[in-house]
């Protein structure tokens, strides 16, 4: 409690929030791919601490993978080999040996193929940064690691597999029926008639039983189960349900591939949604993957540094259910990341145009203290508990689909 005359006049301050311009630094990237500018040193002394990088973002910016490509170059030499990205397993080990046969030209032809199959992964930038992290350890676990559900327009990839390795002619027949079934929604954009909409579990055990004791089917076929709980709780209104389900799923397929690997503590860059990343009570009311993250580097005797990228103007990239391209430029103007801003006393006009800016977020917490933070709205309050760094710029660029 605030007590004398002192704390009566920090009360005012924080109730008119009276803050200073918050400390921050210049980032840039560098010719060699490499973190430059004055924040460089601030974020390699905290990379040579810790044990996960965890990078949350609002989706679709081009400046995201680029600047988090950049952490990661200069995070290799302290022996990060990982990268974890919000795609499901199945299109993820899908699209890492396909960049690692054809390259970008390869995934720009499953791109095309299944325009709405891939998320994230089939933007330019994103692309090549999870192309920085090919092939295995030894014990054959990628070291590239897809944790979400599987894509609402991803199951003619999955489907394609079962028709592959079909154990007879009724199996096959049964997946190619789903597929070209499915095929036929993607062509219009009927997303109540794609398979993720639609199968309930009796339809997907029904499938498994046609390929009994085909172990990759039984996977696919699960991750698919699995996927369409998780998208259909959220369709049918049930969205606590479905964020809190879908955090058990990220938490779930993350151990299972930091459990598998060659190395007891590995070092990971994590790219994913801000929701996803952030230490503490989500705004969609889920403890999620960053908790978990967090507090298992802790176990390990190291950090988890959480890093919010949060542009506070621009444009970024949408994706939405439509025949042919499924990308749609916006323009970004977010009210809560402006609310944000305004709390901490950033004025958006003084960033700089060129490059971006770091703003480290534990001396605004000190500067606001229990009571400047108590009356925050929820999602200032979210970001400056949830993350120890912001990078932002006044004009993010969107990503650039590889369509």
């Amino acid at each position: 409690m605030l007590r004398g005359i002192g704390g009566i006049f920090l009360a005012a301050l924080i109730g008119t929030s009276a803050l200073a311009a918050p400390q921050s630094y210049p980032l840039a990237v560098t010719r060699d791919g490499g973190l430059g500018g004055d924040g460089a040193a601030v974020l390699k002394d905290e990379i040579g601490r810790a044990q996960f990088i965890l990078w949350g973002e609002d989706h679709g910016f081009a400046d995201s993978a680029i600047v988090l490509r950049a952490v990661a170059h200069d995070a290799r030499p302290f022996g990060f080999k990982y990268h974890v990205v919000e795609v499901g397993p199945l299109s993820t080990r899908m699209i890492a040996d396909t960049l690692a046969r054809d390259g970008e030209t390869g995934l720009h032809k499953l791109v095309h193929a299944v325009p709405l199959g891939i998320p994230f992964l089939s933007l330019k930038d994103d692309a090549a940064l999870a192309g920085d992290f090919p092939g295995h350890d030894a014990n054959g676990t990628p070291y590239l690691w897809g944790v979400d559900q599987e894509f609402i327009g991803s199951p003619p990839f999955h489907l394609k597999r079962l028709v592959a390795i079909a154990p007879d002619n009724a199996a096959r027949a049964a997946a190619s029926k789903l597929l070209g079934e499915e095929q036929d929604a993607a062509a219009t954009a009927a997303q109540d008639k794609f398979l993720l909409a639609r199968f309930k579990d009796a339809d997907f055990d029904a499938l498994a039983a046609r390929f009994k004791g085909v172990a990759e089917a039984q996977a696919i076929i699960a991750e698919l189960k699995e996927s369409a709980a998780v998208y259909q709780l959220w369709m049918s209104g049930h969205n606590y349900e479905n964020n809190a389900r879908r955090a058990r799923l990220l938490a779930k397929n993350f151990l299972a591939d930091y459990r598998a690997g060659a190395e007891s503590e590995p070092k990971i860059v994590f790219k994913m949604g801000l929701e996803h990343m952030a230490l503490g009570t989500t705004t969609i009311n889920t403890v999620d993957l960053g908790t978990l993250a967090s507090e298992t580097a802790r176990l390990d005797g190291k950090t988890a540094l959480r890093i919010a990228f949060l542009p506070a103007g621009g444009h970024n990239i949408a994706f939405a259910p439509k025949p042919g391209n499924p990308t749609t430029v916006e323009t970004y103007d977010n009210a809560e990341v402006k609310d944000l801003y305004a709390a901490i006393g950033l004025g958006i006009a003084t960033l700089p145009k060129d490059g971006w800016t770091l703003i480290p977020t534990d001396p605004i917490r000190h500067a606001l203290d229990t009571q400047g933070i108590e009356k925050l709205k929820p999602f200032a309050r979210f970001v400056l508990l949830g993350y120890d760094y912001i990078v932002t710029t006044p004009d993010a660029k969107p990503g650039v689909s590889l369509y």
